[in-house]
C-alpha cells in the first residue's frame, strides 16, 4: 500500500518537474541569447540599444538564474547559465576590479559623494547670440583635491596633474552654487559642462566660476540641450576641425598645462538613444575622434549616453582611450538618472584618456537640479 502510494505520487509530481526544467532551460537560452547580443555587439534599433546599458543588472539575474537552474537539477540549463555567468563575467567585472595602469594618488575616499552648496545665483542671461572666446584672464583657484587611490609613485613619475570635472546641467536646470563648490573643493583645473544655457552660464559666473576657472571656451543655447562649455584655470585656445560632431555642440580646446605639452580636451554629447534618434546617436558616438599616438594628449570628457556596454562605446575604447571611472574600479558607479523616482541606474558620463593619460581617482556627485550626477576625474598625464 505504501509502495503504490509512493509510486502514484512520483507519477503525479514528474510532469511538473520536467515542465519545469523545461521551463528552465527555456529560460537559460534567453539569458545565452542576450549575452550573445552583447558579447557580439548586436545590439541595434530602438529596444536592444537601451537595453544593452543594463548589463550588469542583466549578469546579476544570470547569477539568480543559475542557481534557480541548479535547484531544479537541470543539467542543460545548470549548464548554460554557468557559461552566461562566467561571459557576463568577463564583460562587467573588470570595471569593477580597475586596471593596474592607473595612476596613484595621495588621497583617499569614497567612490561617491553628495555635494553641499548656497542657493543658485538668480541672474539670467539676455544673449541674442552665442558665445564663443578664449579666455585672456591669469588663472587662479584654490582647492584640495580628493578621491580614491592608493600608491607610492611620485606625481613626476606618474604625470603632470589635472583634475578633470564634467557635469550635465540638465536644459541649465543644474545648481550653479553646487558645480562651483565642487570645483572648489575639488580644485579642478578643467570643467566640461553640457546642456549650458544663457542663465546656467550666468548664474556660473555669479557663483564665482570666473575667479576660480577664467579661461572659458563654449556656446551656450537659451533652453535645452544644445550648449555646452569648457572652464579651465590654465589659457586654452579653441580648435577646429578636429571631426565633425553629430549631435549637440562639442567645443574642442588645447589646454596649456604647465610642464609639458599642451592637453586636447573635448566636450562629448550625442544626443540620446530615443526610439527617434538611435541612428544619430550611433553616429554621434562612432564621429568621435580616435585616441593620436602623436601630438597633444588628447582627453574626451562629457555625457556620452553610452555605458561600456554599447558596441559603438566599445570600439571607441578600442583606438586606444582608457575610461578612467572603469580604471580605477568606479566603472559600475551609475551618473544617471538622478532626481528621479528611480535611484541613478547606469553609468553614461565618462572621463576618457589616450595612451598617454591615467586615472588617479575618480568620484561621483549629486548636483541638485539635474538628471545626471557629475563625473570627477583626478588625471595624471604623461608629457
Amino acid at each position: 500500500m505504501l509502495v503504490q502510494e509512493v509510486v502514484e505520487t512520483e507519477r503525479r509530481t514528474r510532469p511538473r518537474r520536467v515542465w519545469r526544467r523545461r521551463l528552465a532551460v527555456a529560460m537559460a537560452v534567453l539569458f545565452a541569447a542576450g549575452t550573445a547580443v552583447r558579447l557580439g555587439g548586436l545590439e541595434s534599433g530602438v529596444i536592444l540599444v537601451p537595453l544593452v546599458s543594463f548589463t550588469p543588472y542583466f549578469a546579476l539575474a544570470a547569477l539568480v538564474m543559475l542557481a534557480i537552474a541548479a535547484l531544479l537539477r537541470s543539467r542543460a540549463a545548470t549548464a548554460i547559465m554557468l557559461a552566461v555567468c562566467v561571459c557576463l563575467a568577463w564583460c562587467v567585472l573588470p570595471r569593477a576590479l580597475g586596471s593596474s595602469t592607473s595612476a596613484s594618488a595621495p588621497a583617499s575616499g569614497t567612490a561617491s559623494g553628495t555635494a553641499s552648496g548656497t542657493a543658485s545665483g538668480t541672474a539670467s542671461g539676455t544673449d541674442s547670440a552665442p558665445a564663443s572666446r578664449t579666455g585672456t584672464a591669469p588663472a587662479s583657484g584654490t582647492g584640495t583635491g580628493t578621491g580614491t587611490g592608493t600608491g607610492t609613485a611620485s606625481e613626476s613619475a606618474a604625470g603632470r596633474t589635472l583634475r578633470v570635472l564634467t557635469a550635465n546641467l540638465n536644459g541649465g536646470r543644474g545648481d550653479a552654487a553646487v558645480i562651483v563648490d565642487l570645483v572648489r573643493r575639488l580644485n579642478v583645473d578643467v570643467l566640461s559642462i553640457q546642456e549650458l544655457t544663457y542663465s546656467a552660464r550666468d548664474r556660473l559666473s555669479a557663483a564665482g566660476l570666473a575667479r576660480l576657472l577664467p579661461y572659458h571656451v563654449g556656446r551656450a543655447d537659451y533652453r535645452g540641450p544644445e550648449g555646452s562649455g569648457v572652464y579651465s584655470r590654465y589659457p586654452m585656445t579653441e580648435r577646429t576641425g578636429l571631426f565633425q560632431p553629430v549631435g549637440h555642440h562639442m567645443p574642442v580646446v588645447e589646454v596649456a598645462l604647465p610642464g609639458g605639452s599642451a592637453v586636447e580636451v573635448v566636450v562629448v554629447h550625442p544626443v540620446a538613444p530615443v526610439p527617434s534618434t538611435v541612428p544619430e546617436w550611433e553616429a554621434g558616438v562612432a564621429t568621435l575622434p580616435p585616441a593620436p599616438s602623436s601630438g597633444p594628449p588628447r582627453i574626451l570628457a562629457g555625457d556620452f549616453n553610452a555605458t561600456l556596454d554599447h558596441a559603438v562605446f566599445r570600439r571607441l575604447l578600442d583606438t586606444g582611450y582608457t575610461d578612467a571611472a572603469a580604471s580605477t574600479g568606479q566603472g559600475l558607479t551609475p551618473t544617471w538618472p538622478h532626481g528621479r523616482s528611480l535611484p541613478p541606474l547606469v553609468a553614461i558620463d565618462h572621463v576618457l584618456t589616450d595612451g598617454r593619460g591615467s586615472a588617479a581617482a575618480t568620484r561621483v556627485f549629486d548636483v541638485p537640479g539635474s538628471d545626471h550626477r557629475a563625473l570627477f576625474a583626478d588625471l595624471r598625464i604623461q608629457s
